[in-house]
């Protein structure tokens, strides 16, 4: 959702955490245009590097969301200040990029296209939760579904259909 909604998706990491590269199996490291790892002082400044380094071989893995862009990984100290100002550098470069490709504005309409998409199913959605005779239907479909009388498939169709067929005789 959260890269659905920017222009840059930033993924922040924590050094010493387990299994450095937990995030890719959950998909996110491939979401991300910037990956940093926080926490690059004193004793942790060896981990941070180290994750960032297993983070940089893990991305030669992995297809890139822009042609125009690959995925930096950077660390940085939030407490003493270190790196922060490369990581705007890295966030201006982007942009930059970006801009100059067409793809941030690219980006951003489709962005405000998936967000219509997702707004009308909700207002669907909520529509038909709210029919007074879908309400009375569910439950028994509910029930059939789970008992593998009805394919979810076919219950869905059912839900609609009566849903549109009640909305025109109104």
């Amino acid at each position: 959702a959260v890269a659905d909604m920017a222009d840059l998706f930033l993924l922040l990491l924590l050094p010493g955490g387990g299994d450095e590269l937990q995030g890719i199996k959950r998909g996110i490291v491939e979401l991300a245009d910037l990956i940093v790892v926080n926490k690059a002082d004193g004793e942790m400044n060896a981990a941070a590097e180290r994750a960032a380094a297993d983070y940089r071989s893990a991305l030669r893995f992995l297809r890139p969301r822009s042609a125009r862009w690959e995925v930096p990984v950077a660390t940085c100290s939030a407490l003493e200040g270190r790196g922060i100002d490369r990581i705007w550098a890295l966030i201006g470069e982007f942009r930059q990029t970006m801009t100059a490709s067409g793809d941030l504005l690219a980006n951003r309409a489709a962005q405000a296209r998936r967000w219509l998409w997702t707004e009308t199913a909700e207002h669907l959605m909520a529509r038909l939760r709210e029919d007074p005779l879908v309400q009375e239907r569910i439950a028994s479909l509910e029930r059939a579904v789970s008992e593998g009388q009805l394919s979810p498939r076919v219950a869905a169709q059912q839900l609609v259909t009566q849903f549109w067929k009640d909305g025109k005789d109104q």
